[in-house]
């Protein structure tokens, strides 16, 4: 393979999730094995916001970065068209060889402006279909439907990270070819014990003399797609030495702080705030939690998986290929009454916990390598 094949990645925010996390390592590998790779990236939330950890580890790996300060999440049409403007620019100037694009905005202005251009190969990864959000209107769920089918459309090959959203784009009309399925892949992680993770955790939040028999644990954006909602709501019905811990920072916090106030939760519910490497401390919990109503194929599924907890999580496309329902945890439906239940049944049974957590482990050290990952990817960038 030529040293001078180029790559362009591009994402709409430059904060650290799992899409995020997706890009650092793709191009990471992508430039070990001797492509020359460059991202582009928005900032953390809304345009013009400062650029977030992936833009620090990507020039920590002296990977190139462009910060498109007007591409951002949610819908203006002026910062789009900025956007795409700028896009297009940074397209002409970097000529690649290969776009690859992720996020449903840089996704679609991504693709649009790289087929405009006559770039060949243009990549397109879905992390879980934002016409999935159905907290959103009707009409702007259409809407969504039908510009995640022009993204595809325009693209060369588009990856889907789940089983089912596999099997849905493929019924959708003249794109069944250009469609692929990739799960993601986790490398090893080095796990802080669990006595020492919790400490570090109880001193962030200021917090050394509480004593919670059991923790439990969620790792994610505060933002209405995470529904932490009604895992608070839920943690009222547990046990009064049981806590939650929620790691991660994001619009809803002074509102989800106001729910936790109503129901007199303050000294059992804690925001952790963001943790670099926050994966590190997941020995810290005796169960994990994440009752999203969108997910892609969640990182942090697999990053609990691993260090060998048993987790309850959301029904949903991307967690039911991590985990099966009563073999290797807990699926159900993210209401604060089925959320509770699920954990009560957990907190009681230490012997349940243990063989979920281990069962989930084996799953996620044979199942989702990331050389995998990055091998099947690399087929796409050859083919």
């Amino acid at each position: 393979m030529s040293k001078h094949l180029k790559i362009f990645y591009l994402i709409t925010k430059s904060n650290y999730g799992g899409a995020q996390k997706y890009i650092f390592q793709l191009a990471e590998r992508a430039q070990e094995v001797g492509y020359d790779v460059v991202v582009g990236c928005g900032g953390t939330g809304e345009a013009g916001a400062a650029t977030g950890l992936l833009v620090q580890k990507l020039k920590n790996k002296k990977i190139p970065v462009y910060h498109i300060k007007s591409l951002s999440r949610d819908v203006f049409i002026w910062s789009d068209i900025k956007s795409f403007l700028t896009i297009c620019k940074l397209l002409r100037l970097e000529k690649p060889d290969i776009l690859h694009v992720t996020s449903s905005k840089a996704g679609g202005l991504g693709s649009l402006a790289g087929r405009l251009l006559g770039i060949k190969k243009i990549i397109f990864t879905s992390h879980g279909l934002t016409c999935d959000e159905i907290w959103r209107p009707k009409w702007q769920l259409l809407l969504i439907t039908i510009m995640t089918w022009l993204t595809i459309k325009l693209s060369s090959h588009s990856i889907m990270i789940s089983t089912e959203n596999l099997n849905r784009t493929k019924n959708w009309p003249f794109i069944d070819k250009k469609v692929f399925l990739i799960k993601n892949g986790i490398e090893k992680i080095d796990f802080i014990p669990a006595t020492k993770a919790r400490n570090i955790l109880l001193e962030k939040i200021r917090k050394p003399n509480i004593n919670p028999k059991v923790w439990i644990g969620g790792i994610g954006e505060l933002h209405p797609n995470k529904n932490w909602l009604s895992a608070i709501i839920a943690a009222k019905y547990l046990p009064i030495n049981t806590h939650l811990f929620i790691i991660g920072v994001g619009e809803e916090k002074k509102s989800l702080q106001q729910t936790i106030e109503q129901h007199h939760l303050e000294d059992r519910i804690h925001f952790l705030g963001y943790i670099e490497d926050a994966a590190k401390y997941l020995k810290a919990f005796d169960i994990f939690i994440l009752p999203s109503k969108k997910e892609g194929l969640p990182y942090v599924l697999l990053e609990a998986g691993m260090a060998g907890l048993a987790t309850v999580a959301s029904d949903l496309p991307g967690n039911q290929d991590i985990i099966e329902n009563g073999k290797t945890g807990i699926l159900i439906k993210p209401d604060p009454k089925l959320l509770s239940t699920s954990l009560s049944m957990l907190i009681q049974n230490t012997s349940m916990r243990r063989n979920y957590g281990l069962s989930l482990q084996k799953k996620i050290e044979t199942e989702f390598s990331i050389q995998n990952m990055f091998e099947k990817t690399l087929q796409l960038y050859n083919n």
